[in-house]
């Protein structure tokens, strides 16, 4: 029973802070098309639908089990004789096919996050550093496709189940450092010490959260619950997340300089922190104006003050301030 209270908590909690980032992320991808915001908002998307169908999965498991007292078993003969149904087979089949898919959004985006070092690194660096992960993480789903490993079981299972275990249990905190490197990268260049926390934050965040998401473990039901600890990470991961990326968005928009030094630089991630910096300076903005308007109800009215008149204001005004600004250093 206990074991069932944490892990809804767990899971309904991360939900709290996933779904949020979305909307967040969307609303700047609103504001400011970029492509790598879609990626993060289609990767943030899949995690969170994983995070339900994970929840969906351990609560049939669990309202299934009526075992009322714990009693010793053999490990190995308590997992060979799990019993799944096949709605159970299903949900995780599907929440394999859209982790993979989240892992390979968020790789792409990762990518391009950082072609710059393609150069820095060299290329066969750089591929071996991006690439590399991705065959690691995908390999151990090879049964969906081939199982390649199943000659080798049948004439030594207990050598290769060892090896394979050690082998690629990491698999998917490998690509989680991976895809927190952009922002670990990004706090490294940044001067501004506000905007070099956060990215740090979203940095730990990325890490956790992409570790922690697991479906695997707590299926068993064993005592003490295997995997529990790493569950209870997932709503820690997607909070530092939403914090990191919100926080560093809200600083960069109230830094007008910082946002001066981005646009010059060719660094992608620093175009990002520009990106969502902007988009939430506007949002800002309006939300202001709609305080403005609305504690002067005797304001001329000689337009539309829609909130997306609004917003095509805002942005008129900040790329008539933007040439401003091009024209004066051109003059200088």
């Amino acid at each position: 029973m206990l074991l069932h209270i944490v892990t809804f908590i767990s899971h309904v909690s991360a939900l709290v802070f996933a779904i949020p980032l979305v909307f967040i992320l969307a609303k700047w991808f609103k504001s400011r098309r970029n492509y790598i915001i879609l990626l993060y908002i289609i990767t943030f998307s899949l995690v969170s639908t994983n995070i339900v169908i994970s929840l969906t999965y351990y609560e049939n498991i669990f309202l299934r089990s009526n075992a009322s007292e714990i009693r010793p078993y053999r490990i190995s003969s308590y997992v060979t004789a799990f019993y799944s149904t096949p709605a159970d087979e299903s949900l995780s089949t599907v929440y394999n096919v859209i982790f993979i898919l989240s892992f390979l959004v968020i790789w792409i985006a990762t990518m391009a996050m950082l072609n710059q070092y393609k150069y820095r690194l060299g290329k066969i660096r750089y591929y071996a550093l991006t690439i590399i992960p991705l065959i690691y993480f995908i390999f151990p789903f090879h049964t969906y496709f081939a199982n390649l490993l199943s000659p080798f079981v049948l004439d030594f299972p207990i050598a290769v189940s060892v090896i394979y275990t050690i082998l690629f249990s990491a698999s998917k905190q490998v690509g989680a450092f991976l895809f927190s490197l952009s922002f670990l990268i990004a706090s490294t260049v940044v001067p501004n010490d506000s905007v070099k926390k956060s990215l740090l934050i979203s940095c730990i965040g990325m890490t956790i959260l992409f570790s922690s998401v697991e479906i695997t473990p707590l299926q068993y039901k064993v005592s003490p619950p295997y995997g529990l600890i790493t569950e209870a990470f997932i709503p820690l991961g997607a909070f530092l997340l939403l914090v990191g990326i919100f926080t560093s968005a809200v600083n960069v928009s109230q830094d007008g300089k910082l946002r001066r030094d981005f646009r010059k630089s060719a660094i992608a991630q620093l175009n990002l922190l520009r990106t969502i910096g902007i988009a939430q300076m506007e949002k800002e903005l309006v939300k202001n104006f709609k305080l403005v308007e609305k504690r002067s109800p005797n304001l001329e009215r000689t337009q539309d003050y829609s909130e997306e008149n609004v917003k095509q204001i805002v942005h008129e005004v900040l790329q008539e301030l933007k040439q401003k600004d091009f024209r004066k250093r051109e003059q200088s």
